[in-house]
């Protein structure tokens, strides 16, 4: 079964986020504050950024007939 890489993406965001979220911060507001800010800027970093490397080719050049 394929694994989805936006969901590996999704996965270890929220890991990471959690993570950091509950070693830095001791409040419980706190804590998810940190964790959303990780998270969004995660993900939406990672969207961004495939944005705006899509309209880029990923391959070698096409030869020239």
């Amino acid at each position: 079964m394929p694994v989805s890489h936006f969901l590996l993406l999704v996965l270890y965001a929220f890991g990471v986020s959690v993570f950091f979220a509950v070693l830095w911060r001791r409040e419980r507001k706190a804590q998810i504050k940190l964790f959303l800010q990780l998270f969004c800027g995660m993900v939406g970093g990672s969207l961004l950024l495939a944005a705006l490397m899509y309209p880029f080719p990923s391959g070698p050049p096409s030869p020239i007939p």
